[in-house]
C-alpha cells in the first residue's frame, strides 16, 4: 500500500505537468508552429521531472503511475504534431518514457544516495529524460506507421537543437534539486 502522501505528490505534479502542457507546450506547438519547440522552453518542465524523482525516494512504481495518470490527464490536450487530442495510444509513449525512468534511476537512487550524489543523478535524470523523448516517440510512432519523412521532419528540429534541450534540462534538473532540498524537511 503506498502512503497518502505519495498519493498526493503523484496528482500535485500530475496536475502540475498538465497545467505545464496546457500553458507551455500547447501555446508554442499551436502558435509557433515549429514541432518540437517546446522541448527546449519548457525549463518547468524539467523543473517538475527532477523535483517528482526526488520526491518519491527511489520508490519503485511512482514516475510509472505518474506517467499513466499523465497519459489519461493529458487526453483533451492538444500536445503537438502527433500528439492529437483523446488518441490514447499516442499517450503510451508517455507511460514508455516514464516506465524507463523509473527502471533506471530508482535503481540507482540508493546508491547515489548513500554517496550524498543526488544532485548529479537528477541532472542526469531530467538530461536523459528530456534528451531521450523525442527518440523514443520516433520509434513509437514508426511502429505506429507514421512516414518516416513526415518523422524526420518532425524531429530534426528537435536533434538539430540538443544544446539547448540539454541546457534547459540541466538548469532545471538544478533548479528542481534545489527546490527539493528546501523542502525536504517539511515532506
Amino acid at each position: 500500500m503506498w502512503p497518502s502522501r505519495d498519493i498526493a505528490y503523484l496528482v500535485l505534479i500530475s496536475v502540475l505537468t498538465i497545467v505545464d502542457f496546457a500553458l507551455v507546450l500547447q501555446f508554442f506547438a499551436l502558435f509557433i508552429a515549429l514541432p518540437g519547440i517546446a522541448y527546449f522552453v519548457d525549463i518547468f518542465g524539467s523543473i517538475l521531472t527532477g523535483l517528482s524523482f526526488l520526491l518519491y525516494r527511489g520508490r519503485r512504481w511512482r514516475m510509472f503511475a505518474q506517467g499513466v495518470l499523465l497519459a489519461l490527464l493529458s487526453l483533451p490536450v492538444y500536445l503537438g504534431p502527433g500528439y492529437g487530442p483523446f488518441d490514447f495510444v499516442v499517450r503510451i509513449s508517455i507511460i514508455i518514457k516514464l516506465f524507463i525512468v523509473d527502471v533506471i534511476f530508482n535503481s540507482l537512487y540508493g546508491r547515489f544516495e548513500r554517496r550524498n550524489k543526488l544532485y548529479w543523478l537528477t541532472i542526469l535524470l531530467v538530461v536523459y529524460f528530456f534528451t531521450t523523448g523525442p527518440a523514443i516517440d520516433m520509434l513509437y510512432f514508426s511502429l505506429l506507421g507514421a512516414p518516416f519523412e513526415v518523422l524526420w521532419v518532425v524531429y530534426s528540429f528537435v536533434f538539430l537543437m540538443l544544446p539547448l534541450i540539454i541546457f534547459v534540462a540541466i538548469v532545471g534538473g538544478s533548479i528542481g534539486y534545489r527546490i527539493y532540498r528546501r523542502v525536504e524537511k517539511i515532506v
